[in-house]
């Protein structure tokens, strides 16, 4: 019980720094001043140069095993796409509108997973990933439109194509063997991501513009939002199902806003911030059950302890 109870906690608290470091993504994107496609392939293509070197060279000192694995690189190819549509809805609309993917991505791969294993997913964390979810539309809805109609639009579409290559990405994860370790399936992600996004960035007419400026925030990217986050995911998705990574997820979108008030002043309406609070209540509601049994855990071993000593 104390074991699982701590797996869990600690899956809950990866999928949150996950969910945290993909919501600063934002400030990444138009500090660089890179185009979108720069950027995506900047986060794989930097990504797998650490992992790779990582990987080689735990292979040689411990023997791991970097066997190809079709899932990993299945979601890897998901994942590549998904954060080439996030960096160009980006582009188009404000932080918190281009942030559409948590709310709808974790929201379909639960469905995907319910259909797949033909059950029905728990009440409770049903509602909880609801009440989230209007949060993020109430975060979304109530946005001022950055530049028309039209790019808000296309922004949006940006954001749902985000969302549904996210989706696949997670049940991938979800559903891949437990026999596939976490280095192998974050190597392989990677080199799926790096040769995904190598063609759209390769088509343009400047693929490099602008690198010589923004290297500093594209290493950040490939760092922090590459080997990170990847890493992270896959830790979380072994001990947690879609629904309740869907549920932490939705932090992404609520920190994206609020990181585009700060930083770029952008306007919170009242809505927004009813959709701040509910998005903050669910996460604590779906978190502390198993993060408050790991501290009372803690506590009671920590009180055996000083007893056994006395």
């Amino acid at each position: 019980m104390e074991q699982d109870a701590t797996s869990h906690a600690r899956a809950l608290v990866a999928a949150l720094a996950a969910a945290l470091l993909m919501g600063s993504l934002c400030v990444f994107v138009r500090e660089s001043g890179c185009s979108a496609q720069l950027c995506s392939f900047a986060r794989f293509g930097v990504g797998f140069a650490l992992i790779g070197i990582g990987a080689v060279w735990m292979k040689l000192r411990g023997g791991i095993s970097l066997a190809f694995s079709p899932a990993a690189f299945v979601s890897g190819v998901s994942i590549g796409l998904c954060i080439l549509f996030y960096y160009l809805a980006i582009r188009h609309t404000s932080a918190g509108i281009a942030a559409l993917l948590p709310a709808s991505g974790p929201m379909l791969s639960a469905v995907w997973e319910s259909l797949f294993k033909r059950r029905l997913p728990p009440r409770r964390d049903v509602m909880l990933l609801c009440t989230a979810c209007m949060g993020i539309v109430l975060v979304t809805c109530f946005s001022e439109a950055k530049q028309g109609e039209q790019e808000e639009a296309l922004g949006l579409f940006y954001g749902i194509l985000c969302g549904v290559f996210y989706s696949f990405y997670l049940v991938l994860n979800r559903c891949m063997s437990a026999e596939v370790s976490m280095i192998r399936r974050v190597y392989w992600q990677a080199l799926a991501g790096t040769v995904a996004l190598l063609p759209p960035l390769v088509l343009m007419e400047q693929p490099l513009s602008g690198v010589g400026e923004g290297w500093p925030w594209l290493l950040g990217i490939g760092v922090l939002q590459g080997v990170g986050v990847l890493a992270l995911v896959a830790y979380a998705m072994r001990r947690l199902n879609s629904l309740e990574f869907g549920i932490i997820s939705c932090m992404e979108p609520t920190e994206a806003a609020l990181l585009g008030w700060l930083v770029y002043a952008e306007t919170i309406l009242p809505g927004q911030w009813l959709g701040f609070a509910l998005v903050f209540g669910t996460i604590i509601a779906k978190s502390q059950r198993h993060l408050g049994r790991r501290i009372s855990l803690r506590i009671a071993r920590s009180l055996r302890r000083h007893r056994a000593r006395a």
